[in-house]
């Protein structure tokens, strides 16, 4: 990584995501009958897929990009461009509530109509501080590639010269008195 791109931030994953991963799951196998039956088998498989996944998780907060890694069996890399992100909201349904846990949704210009966000993470610690240090550098970001703004025009340009001379003849004649 180059000097013009460091790390500014790469937060560590709760391990209250895994078990918040766990119950949800649970609660979801508990709304069938069959998944009653499935759940004292699950619940191991579940615990070792949600710990290797969290392993391989990886956030990263430079100074030009967001950088997501995941998956364990289909790895998943995205760069995201701190100028394309519209917002980073914050979720927290009632069983994050419980756990303290809050969740990060990432929302860039090119998704309009997609419905989902294009990258979501559960389990970040300190979400609040790591999503307001992210907007303050897509705001520094933001405002160094904006263009400069025009330069105003001077008064003493021959076209504006031009047009305040024409006014003031116009002026001149409509305080003329008219020759019937």
């Amino acid at each position: 990584m180059d000097e013009s791109n460091k790390i500014l931030s790469n937060p560590a994953i709760s391990p209250r995501a895994i078990r918040y991963h766990l119950l949800t799951m649970s609660l979801a196998l508990l709304c069938t009958v069959a998944g009653i039956v499935l759940i004292p088998l699950m619940l191991p498989i579940m615990r070792w897929y949600y710990s290797r996944y969290f392993k391989t998780l990886n956030v990263v907060l430079t100074t030009r990009e967001l950088q997501v890694d995941r998956g364990l069996w289909n790895r998943e890399e995205k760069s995201i461009p701190l100028e394309k992100i519209t917002d980073l909201a914050t979720f927290q349904g009632p069983v994050m509530r419980y756990m303290n846990l809050k969740g990060l949704r990432v929302e860039t210009a090119g998704q309009s109509g997609s419905g989902g966000a294009l990258v979501r993470l559960i389990g970040l610690e300190d979400t609040e501080a790591f999503r307001a240090l992210a907007l303050r550098q897509r705001d520094r970001v933001t405002e160094a590639s904006a263009p400069a703004p025009a330069p105003e025009a001077d008064a003493a340009t021959p076209l504006l010269t031009e047009i305040r001379d024409t006014l003031i003849r116009i002026e001149r004649r409509l305080g003329e008195p008219t020759k019937d």
